[in-house]
């Protein structure tokens, strides 16, 4: 084998119709190809997308992208998409993954989550940062940080 040169390697598939045997790029020796590039969106379950999203977007201020019905919403988180999934008959159960958000003034988050009645712990002082978790309307843990600069 040459490499760079297209060589005949078998596909499997489960869906219908696929190609087998069809054309795929070898790979040089020694090089390692990136299966993940970076995080395209991080979604909650919720169980209702109203009070969800007036969260999300009125408390959190983050900017509402797409929203499709009752279905499926999506926020713009700087760099990256927070998104919530379809009305559920319940709560959804708690755990899992956390979304982590980056804070310019940590107090005044925590000020504005108070006077909106969100459940959240108190700030805390980790060095060069500082932490706050708190909830949405439907449990789901979220934490964030802000970056404490040398003066």
């Amino acid at each position: 084998m040459t490499p760079g040169r297209i060589h005949r390697v078998p596909v499997i598939s489960d869906h219908q119709g696929a190609l087998v045997g069809c054309a795929a790029p070898a790979q040089p020796i020694g090089v390692t190809v990136a299966l993940i590039s970076g995080i395209e969106t991080v979604y909650y379950r919720i169980a209702n997308m109203n009070r969800a999203v007036a969260f999300y977007q009125d408390v959190l201020g983050l900017p509402l992208k797409n929203r499709a019905a009752n279905d499926w919403a999506e926020f713009d988180v700087g760099n990256g998409e927070l998104a919530l999934e379809g009305e559920l008959a319940t709560a959804p159960h708690q755990g899992g993954a956390t979304v982590v958000f980056k804070s310019d003034d940590l107090r005044a988050l925590a000020v504005k989550l108070k006077d909106n009645s969100v459940k959240m712990g108190e700030v805390e002082d980790l060095g060069g940062s500082l932490l706050l978790e708190f909830y949405d309307p439907d449990g789901n843990r979220l934490i964030a940080m802000q970056a404490l600069t040398e003066s």
